[in-house]
């Protein structure tokens, strides 16, 4: 099984989960939950999967750098956005 099997499962089975949990669960535990997922495991594990095929797609590994520079700092804001609007909502 390749490495970006293994990312693309890890991915889903966090959605999976952080659905589950947040099933008729009160706003600020949603979003909070939400922004977790995003920071720890969303932005991470999303970022080597694109930007690795990115990479392998263009065949230089400046670019898959590139994509991990400008997508990490993005998706791991936007979590945090979402977990302070949990906490705003507490």
């Amino acid at each position: 099984m390749s490495s970006e099997m293994i990312a693309l499962i890890i991915l889903a089975v966090a959605i999976v989960v952080a659905i589950i949990l947040s099933i008729k669960k009160p706003k600020d535990f949603t979003f909070k939950l939400w922004g977790t997922v995003t920071m720890f495991i969303f932005a991470p594990v999303a970022t080597w999967l694109v930007g690795t095929l990115y990479g392998l797609s263009e065949g230089d590994g400046f670019a898959a750098i590139g994509v991990f520079i400008i997508m990490a700092p993005i998706l791991f804001i936007a979590g945090v956005v979402l977990f302070l609007v949990g906490a705003k909502y507490s």
